[in-house]
């Protein structure tokens, strides 16, 4: 146990080290690091290649095509300037000192039914029109948004690992859902305080990229001066979200054709092409009709180098899982029920910092505690929280998302470390808080 443990953390630090101080391509760095680890835990080599191959595959099995057709709807947004149009409604709304909580919000709301990438990527071109609206950079609004989606994934039913952890603990989901929501407040504010208060210098490149494009799409639309409804411009980002939450609320359901097409069409794939299908519609209307497959061309080229690093990404915690290191920490925790309270948040934490993963993580830490859960002086739905507390501690270079940033936004790996990396510890200590603060008003 402890011997694979060791090679594990190894194995991570010299990842760590092969893309910050080396420059090795994050990509090559790490499929290195999956064959290493796949060998090291006694995987074999055609197996640890099949494994690694089989991760790559299911991780942009979810995000390739979505990733294309999200980077297409932004491109139509900063071609007709509708991104601006949007930032500049919800700069007025809201004014600029409340931007990241209106953020956090939005993605708190979204993220319930819509896979936390796929939602940040639709919502990317927005983000990123805002962060140069309001003159921040864009890692102050990212990390709000992430900081939004993260929580309701983790912590907030109908999202799958939080009803996985509410029926391996026999907890009330109804209760479950009342004290998971007040934790993720407490989560969700520490996140975005963090992204506030700590990231407002995290100044990156791409901020100055952003620049240029936002002058030059103001330029274009003085000279226009287009009065289209800003609702029109949001209809492909919201259509797919309703779409994907609709899919969501029937599932299982709904039969028969009716049923069928639900199904069909609230897919993250089919749900995100409709949005696509609808940007296309208004950059015609809006632009010459020859110009639709230039702006294709654009995001299949802007999206290559993020789906293959996070593919990568993948691959590596998909070899972590199927090494079994976290069967071996379930056992090693198992001795150790004497940390008591602490314990769900601990186990969660050491899983998630593991495999990278959230929902191992919840699922993992549910199925090792679950078992003492009638010892216990604490309600399942405390453990619940507790547990999806733990699980946003920390996310690192074995994360998808980490690498989903690092490649939208430019972020180089030590920055990333520096805000992505340190906020998910913050949001992981702030819930924990919160459930202290429950403890004491008499909620256990």
């Amino acid at each position: 146990m402890i011997w694979n443990l060791s090679g594990l953390l190894l194995i991570l630090l010299l990842l760590i080290l092969a893309v910050s101080r080396w420059k090795i391509h994050p990509f090559l760095a790490l499929l290195l690091a999956a064959l290493s680890l796949g060998l090291f835990m006694g995987l074999g080599g055609a197996n640890t290649v099949d494994v690694l191959l089989t991760g790559f595959g299911n991780t942009l099995k979810w995000i390739g095509v979505v990733v294309i057709l999200g980077a297409f709807i932004g491109e139509v947004l900063h071609e007709t300037g509708g991104a601006l149009r949007i930032s500049k409604a919800v700069v007025k709304r809201t004014g600029p000192k409340k931007l990241p909580w209106a953020m956090g919000v939005t993605g708190y709301l979204v993220s319930i039914p819509v896979f936390v990438d796929v939602a940040y990527i639709v919502l990317q071109p927005v983000t990123e029109a805002l962060a140069g609206r309001s003159k921040r950079p864009v890692l102050v609004l990212g990390l709000a948004l992430a900081a939004g989606l993260t929580v309701s994934h983790t912590l907030i039913p109908p999202t799958p690992g939080p009803l996985a952890v509410a029926s391996l603990l026999n907890a009330d989901i109804g209760r479950l859902i009342l004290i998971n929501g007040a934790v993720a407040i407490f989560a969700m504010a520490g996140g975005i305080l963090w992204a506030t208060y700590f990231c407002k210098n995290a100044w990156l490149d791409y901020d100055r990229k952003l620049e240029i494009h936002r002058a030059e799409a103001l330029e274009e639309d003085l000279v226009a001066d287009r009065k289209q409804m800003v609702l029109l411009d949001l209809l492909p980002i919201i259509v797919p979200i309703v779409l994907m939450a609709v899919g969501t609320g029937l599932k299982g359901g709904s039969q028969g054709s009716v049923g069928e097409l639900l199904s069909l069409i609230s897919t993250p794939m089919v749900a995100v092409l409709i949005g696509a299908g609808i940007a296309w519609l208004q950059f015609r209307s809006a632009k010459e009709k020859g110009g639709g497959n230039r702006l294709v061309e654009q995001a299949i080229v802007k999206s290559a180098l993020v789906i293959m690093i996070t593919g990568a990404g993948g691959a590596f915690g998909f070899v972590i899982r199927e090494s079994g290191i976290q069967n071996s920490l379930a056992d090693y925790f198992a001795t150790m029920p004497f940390l008591g309270f602490l314990l769900p948040f601990l186990v969660a934490a050491v899983l998630t910092t593991a495999t990278g993963s959230v929902t191992v993580s919840l699922i993992g830490a549910a199925s090792i505690v679950g078992p003492m859960v009638a010892n216990m002086s604490y309600s399942p739905e405390m453990i619940a929280a507790l547990i999806g507390c733990g699980s946003f501690c920390v996310f690192h270079a074995n994360s998808s998302f980490f690498w989903l940033l690092n490649r939208l936004h430019e972020v180089p790996v030590p920055i990333l470390y520096q805000t992505f990396t340190t906020q998910s510890l913050v949001m992981g200590l702030s819930g924990l808080l919160g459930v202290f603060i429950l403890q004491l008003f008499g909620v256990s």
